[in-house]
């Protein structure tokens, strides 16, 4: 019996009231294919994959078949690595290292932009082609990972691995989008799009040239070159559509109604037709409950009077 009064209590005060959902926006998360182009493709500079995140307003004008969205966007693609092991390190004042090292060298980007979409499809459609505008910045890093192959026998050393980052450009970025929302339900959507951006020239360094002679232990990251940083995304996700939810009591006319169609409200009734005019018979209803006499008021005596001329 405890069980059911809490969620008894939590109907009876919700029963009046309806939920109304407003949008405020959406969320999306996807994955990406990079594929470097123009002469970023033609230095052969290696392909990625990544992942992306986005945030969109609410549509201008609501529910209208042409509708305009603002927000922002960031994507991130891993771009491969390369290995070099066996790699003897230097001595310096401190303990001897034992063992050898491997170095990773890796390349990756990074972009955040601002984007404008324009849909075309209203609110209701389900299938909704779009044009998005891109607008921000792109960075292009190569990275060094030096790691320690016996760690557990270097205990005194304060890291195991060291990361350096050796190439690094950052470019404006100009662009866009064009994809398709399929809605799942009110809440979720899938989304396919291909995003384009141009970027300016920057240095570049593809893995295929990052050498090491042999014999040596220096890995060499001299040969990049200064190339325009276009890039093609090919993406695939999934789109979450959030609400504001609004609590109200709707007006109702049930207690109006009753309270004027009521018998009880009523006290009289006017039974004479509009063709009987000289009828101006008044009924008063009958009850079966039977009336009670009022009763006289009287004032409680307190015993008896004597008179003005009394003297006894």
């Amino acid at each position: 019996m405890k069980k059911l009064i809490l969620p008894l209590i939590i109907f009876i005060s919700t029963s009046g009231y309806a939920q109304k959902k407003v949008s405020e926006g959406s969320f999306g998360i996807g994955f990406h294919l990079a594929c470097p182009q123009s002469e970023l493709g033609d230095i052969n500079y290696d392909d990625g994959f990544g992942l992306n995140l986005s945030y969109l307003s609410k549509k201008f004008p609501y529910k209208s078949p042409i509708n305009f969205q603002l927000g922002a966007r960031m994507d991130f693609a891993h771009m491969q690595t390369r290995k070099f092991e066996s790699i003897i390190l230097a001595q310096d004042d401190g303990p001897l290292i034992i063992g050898d090292a491997t170095i990773k060298a890796g390349n990756r980007m990074y972009g955040l932009f601002a984007e404008g979409r324009i849909n075309f499809a209203d609110e209701t459609q389900r299938v909704t082609p779009y044009l998005s505008l891109l607008a921000g910045h792109r960075n292009y890093t190569t990275y060094q990972v030096l790691s320690l192959n016996q760690p557990n026998y270097n205990p005194e050393r304060e890291a195991e691995s060291v990361t350096e980052r050796v190439v690094h450009t950052k470019r404006f970025h100009y662009g866009g989008s064009l994809g398709v929302t399929y809605k799942l339900n009110e809440s979720i959507s899938l989304e396919s799009s291909i995003t384009y951006t141009f970027g300016r020239e920057g240095a570049a360094l593809p893995l295929q040239d990052i050498t090491r002679e042999i014999g040596s232990n220096e890995v060499n990251y001299d040969n990049y070159q200064t190339v325009k940083t276009d890039i093609l995304l090919i993406n695939a996700g999934i789109r979450f559509n959030l609400f504001k939810n609004y609590s109200y009591n709707p007006p109702s006319n049930n207690n109006s109604t009753n309270s004027y169609n009521s018998s009880d409200s009523k006290r009289y009734y006017d039974n004479s037709s509009r063709s009987n005019s000289n009828s101006g018979s008044i009924s008063i209803p009958r009850s079966n409950t039977p009336t009670k006499k009022p009763l006289p008021i009287k004032v409680k005596s307190d015993g008896p009077k004597r008179g003005k001329n009394d003297n006894s």
